[in-house]
């Protein structure tokens, strides 16, 4: 039965592959895109969308951030937004959120995306919930978050002229708590996303509790496309550092069709939490050979 199940979700050298969309998050706003133009330049990924994140200072960084809006708008790459639940300031909750208090944000947000020419945009609300370091965590309020993940949605699906999507993303692995008691239900999702960067062995992140085989299982019984939002090589701590294996292995997984990988975003960035990024003189050179050659292998 393992077996069979691993099966599933593995390619091996003879397994047809399946393209999901490119992607890339670079950086914030106008910067990001910039970016996002020389990864596609130097790797020769054919990017169709970009992911960006919402700041979570204020409502007004949340629903109506011209800054990020704006070169979003003249752009022919499809947005992911990443959107807090609450923002940081104030005494924000998830029972407010789920008891319908801050509808009237959430479609005042959808209303400026419609109106940025983003109304097809891939919305995803408060990603990373099953993992303890964001405000919106939902273990122990698990219903809490379902109940705001659902008026987000209701919210956002009833201005004129919309036409987004909502992906839910939980991170892979064990987690705070098993992120399946969250799910909002199939009428308020359209991708599964799991977050899922180098930060253990490829058979673990594979196979290990909630791993990716376990997602892929989760998606297609829910009749779902899986999405991975975030993904990348890891430096520092806690990392494996440059490793063409899970590249390989993700690239694996997600081009084999029984796995129905809807997109993909690598998370070319280095930040004071961590390194990813695979530009030319990346710190990663197998790790980037290796997407290279990946990219040359799709096209």
């Amino acid at each position: 039965m393992l077996l069979t199940a691993v099966a599933l979700v593995v390619a091996s050298p003879t397994t047809r592959t399946s393209t999901p969309r490119f992607g890339v998050y670079a950086g914030p706003g106008a910067s990001g895109l910039a970016a996002a133009a020389r990864f596609e330049r130097t790797t020769g990924a054919p990017l169709a969308q970009v992911l960006d994140f919402a700041a979570a200072d204020d409502w007004t960084g949340m629903t109506r951030p011209q800054w990020l809006l704006r070169p979003h708008s003249g752009s022919d790459l499809r947005l992911e937004y990443s959107l807090p639940m609450f923002p940081d300031a104030g005494d924000g909750s998830l029972a407010s959120c789920a008891g319908g208090r801050y509808d009237r944000h959430w479609a005042e947000l959808a209303r400026n995306l419609v109106a940025a020419r983003l109304a097809d945009a891939i919305v995803r609300p408060g990603w990373e919930f099953n993992g303890g370091w964001y405000r919106w965590a939902a273990k122990g309020r698990a219903a809490e978050y379902v109940g705001c993940f659902r008026h987000v949605v209701t919210s956002m699906r009833a201005a004129a002229g919309s036409q987004f999507r909502f992906d839910w993303n939980p991170t892979v692995g064990a987690g705070e708590f098993p992120a399946e008691q969250a799910y909002p239900g199939d009428a308020y999702v359209d991708f599964v996303g799991v977050d899922s960067y180098d930060t253990s062995t490829w058979s673990t992140l594979l196979n290990g509790d909630h791993g990716l085989a376990f997602w892929s299982r989760f998606a297609a019984r829910h009749h779902k496309s899986m999405a991975i939002p975030e993904w990348g090589v890891l430096g520092g701590g806690g990392a494996r550092g440059d490793d063409p294996r899970y590249i390989d292995q993700m690239f694996a997984f997600m081009t084999n069709p029984g796995n129905h990988v809807a997109y993909e975003q690598y998370f070319d960035v280095d930040s004071s939490v961590g390194r990813h990024s695979i530009d030319p003189g990346t710190r990663f050179p197998k790790s980037r050979a290796k997407f290279l050659a990946w990219m040359r292998k799709l096209s």
